[in-house]
This record gives C-alpha cells, sequence and structure tokens, in this order.
C-alpha cells in the first residue's frame, strides 16, 4: 500500500492514477545498445584479429557499459515504483523520493491552471510535463514525464470543485404532462363558456385530455 491510499480520508477515493511513461529509461536503453554494439565489435575483432589484443578491451568495456546500463535502468525502476501521482475524489497528491520522500497535494478546488507541455516526440509518443498552478502556499506542483498527460488532466478538470452550483434539476414527465393537460382544460373550458363547442363534445375532449394523464 502507498502513501496515497494510507493519507486518504474517510470516504475520500482514489479515481485515477498517472505514471511515468516508459522514455524514462531513455538514459539506461541508449547505454545498454552501445554495449552491445562493443560487445558485437569485440566478437568482431576476436575473430578477426584473435592475437591483437583488440577483443579483450573492446569486451571490458562492452560490460562495462552493459554494467551502467543496468544500474541506471534499476534506479529508474525503483523510482518509478516508489513516485506516486495519484487523483482522487477531492485533491491531487505527488509522492516522490527514494531515500527521502517528498509529500505534496492541492485540494481540487484550489487548482487554479493545467499546463501539459509536450515536445513533437512527447507527442508522438504520448508523454509530457503536467503542472498544476495552485492557490495554496507551494504554488506550483510539477509532474515530469507523464504518460498520457491529457488523461491526467482531464481526471482532474472532471471532478467536482468545492462550492460549484449543482445542476438544476429537469422537471419531471409527470409534472410537464400535467401542466399540460392543465391549460388545454383552461382552455376547452373556455371555448365552452363561449359557446364555441357543444356539451357533447366538450365531454369528449375531456376525456381525451384526462386519459394522457
Amino acid at each position: 500500500m502507498g502513501y496515497a491510499d494510507k493519507a486518504l480520508a474517510p470516504g475520500e477515493a482514489v479515481v485515477y492514477r498517472a505514471r511515468y511513461h516508459w522514455i524514462i529509461y531513455r538514459t539506461g536503453l541508449v547505454i545498454l545498445v552501445l554495449g552491445a554494439l562493443l560487445g558485437v565489435g569485440a566478437f568482431y575483432a576476436a575473430r578477426k584479429s584473435p592475437g591483437s589484443g583488440v577483443a579483450p578491451v573492446v569486451a571490458y568495456l562492452a560490460l562495462g557499459f552493459a554494467i551502467l546500463a543496468g544500474l541506471i535502468l534499476l534506479g529508474r525502476w525503483f523510482r518509478a515504483t516508489r513516485d506516486e501521482f495519484v487523483v482522487t475524489d477531492r485533491r491531487v497528491i505527488r509522492a516522490v523520493g527514494v531515500v527521502s520522500r517528498d509529500h505534496e497535494q492541492a485540494p481540487i478546488d484550489k487548482i487554479q491552471d493545467i499546463t501539459v507541455k509536450q515536445s513533437g516526440l512527447g507527442r508522438m509518443l504520448g508523454y509530457g510535463d503536467v503542472i498544476l498552478e495552485t492557490a495554496s502556499e507551494r504554488g506550483t506542483l510539477e509532474f515530469p514525464s507523464i504518460a498520457s498527460p491529457e488523461e491526467f488532466r482531464t481526471a482532474i478538470w472532471g471532478r467536482p470543485r468545492a462550492g460549484s452550483p449543482a445542476p438544476a434539476a429537469s422537471p419531471s414527465a409527470p409534472s410537464l404532462a400535467s401542466g399540460a393537460a392543465a391549460g388545454r382544460m383552461e382552455e376547452l373550458e373556455a371555448l365552452r363558456r363561449k359557446g364555441l363547442v357543444t356539451e357533447a363534445e366538450y365531454a369528449e375532449k375531456r376525456r381525451e385530455i384526462l386519459s394522457h394523464l
């Protein structure tokens, strides 16, 4: 159970969990690819010049790149599993850090603006930075390299805000039908008083109006 789940108030529910995009692994992946290329180079040198001594040097270099890439990827993975970006029905929670934790939160009704920053590559791959401007003391909350940033923004803006007026209740169908029938009855009664309809016509129309209630 993460920090956000433990910090939930009674009756508060999580509605969205944002996560890092896989782009955060790009540095480790690039180094890993370089290590793989060096490994291929070492194999090629061993086949072409087995006594030159080049192959062992390149092989050790490839191994060093692979170890470095593994450490970077492991660190990013551990960070991705620890950092939390959560939207509840009351607030937005940001909890980041591995050794020391930084906990920030902003009530939904204190959020004044949300900015999504995406590069061309970010738009293609579906990631970006989300910046929340709030009326709290911290001022802003930043969420870097978030996957599906537009969904994150929609999850926040889609929550009801404190103090917002409730939608007006629409009149029910029976109420509308009763009002329309009353108006038709008044018109029919006026026609009868003026002698424009006979008693038989009046009785028939009255039954017709009442049958639709």
